[in-house]
């Protein structure tokens, strides 16, 4: 699997902040070993780590499928659902998802600065136990709900909005006054939804940087939710006001190409 990245964002809030907040977004961990992250992370010093979704591996284990009208593309999608399915299936235990690598990470992050995250599609079925679990290693979850936060004498709204059932809070947190930053597991809704919303700042995952980048632009081959080279598989779009990650871990038998592995650091001025 290829190495790691940082990559870096730089947001200007239009306000007036007495000096930069550092954010550390994170996102698909899907309960492999992301040990690497700790010590970027304390090199890194953020004041706040978010986290988007797809922590935890809480779901139906069968394939999930983005079924498409057009034949040709269905049948590839598809193919390259069951294909992997298999191959994750047949793996070596130590690739495998398993929750003492998140006992592990939440250990080291709880260290270094206050945790916020969100819910991804593979957390649809998250137990009493997990959320316990979560609270006491200092993360909060936002699950269709948001909180305020205050950080070096900056108050902002945190949301975090759910992969389902989100119609009802989401309006609520948009009609917010001051400044907003939402932690949307799937980037394809905020383009679909909140582009007109006045969110100043959305975070995403979900797509894995599209696992195989092509191309000069780094077009993602196969996008979840988005199917063959999907538009919004990795960086900033809407003038920085959605930033994609690539994700923390690999969840598919295909090697990532040219797609490494990332953390996304963001400095809003």
């Amino acid at each position: 699997m290829a190495k790691a990245v940082i990559t870096r964002y730089n947001i200007d809030t239009g306000l007036k902040l007495k000096e930069p907040i550092s954010i550390a977004h994170i996102s698909d961990i899907h309960e492999r070993n992301c040990d690497y992250l700790l010590p970027m992370l304390k090199e890194q010093r953020p004041d706040l780590i978010f986290i988007t979704g797809d922590t935890l591996e809480r779901y139906d284990n069968r394939p999930q499928y983005e079924f498409e009208h057009r034949p040709i593309k269905k049948l590839i999608i598809n193919g390259m659902h069951f294909t992997n399915f298999l191959f994750v299936s047949i793996e070596p235990k130590r690739m495998r998802a398993d929750g003492e690598n998140v006992v592990r990470l939440f250990n080291g992050l709880s260290k270094i600065a206050p945790i916020y995250m969100s819910l991804g599609n593979h957390e649809q079925k998250l137990e009493d136990e997990d959320y316990i679990f979560l609270a006491e290693h200092g993360a909060k979850v936002l699950d269709n709900a948001d909180t305020e936060v205050e950080i070096k004498g900056f108050r902002f709204s945190l949301g975090g909005m759910s992969c389902w059932d989100y119609e009802e809070w989401l309006p609520t947190f948009i009609s917010k006054d001051g400044y907003k930053i939402l932690l949307c597991h799937k980037p394809d809704l905020y383009a679909d939804e909140l582009t007109e919303s006045g969110i100043d700042l959305t975070l995403s995952g979900h797509t894995h940087g599209g696992q195989i980048r092509i191309g000069d632009k780094g077009m993602g081959f196969f996008v979840p939710s988005q199917g063959l080279f999907g538009k919004y598989a990795h960086g900033s779009f809407f003038d920085n006001r959605l930033i994609v990650s690539a994700g923390c871990s690999n969840t598919v038998f295909l090697p990532r190409v040219r797609n490494p592995r990332e953390l996304v650091m963001i400095t809003l001025r």
